[in-house]
């Protein structure tokens, strides 16, 4: 099964050791995808992380490294112009934050693993994606 990954997922499993996140993230059975921004994000956000986790420095980039080596990065560009519109059109009334995320689950036919209320509870409404 295809799944794009949301950043606040990531965040979550990064956040405790051996959660549910982590545990769905390390099954074999699962693709995952994410948008490349996604690390910059993990990047810029780094010392929150440190500060919210119970892991000193070097878990935590181990643990980062074991969890980005589960997820294949798609560079937003390989995206097409169709599905990046769509996303577009559907995010602009939820966030425009979410807009790569969505566009990778057209562009791969995959489910979305999200936790993000408000982006859940539009796709639900909307039912053009599926949801994990």
């Amino acid at each position: 099964m295809k799944i794009v990954i949301d950043t606040n997922i990531i965040f979550s499993a990064l956040l405790s050791q051996n959660n549910k996140f982590q545990e769905i993230i390390f099954t074999d059975s699962y693709q995952l995808f994410s948008p490349n921004f996604v690390l910059i994000e993990i990047l810029k956000h780094q010392n929150k992380l440190l500060n919210n986790s119970k892991l000193n420095s070097d878990e935590l980039l181990e643990l980062l490294h074991l969890l980005t080596s589960r997820i294949e990065f798609i560079s937003e560009t390989t995206i097409s112009s169709k599905n990046k519109k769509k996303a577009y059109e559907f995010c602009k009334n939820v966030d425009l934050n979410d807009t790569p995320f969505v566009a990778l689950c057209l562009e791969l036919n995959a489910k979305l693993w999200t936790g993000d209320k408000k982006l859940k509870d539009g796709i639900n409404k909307e039912k053009f994606i599926d949801l994990f």
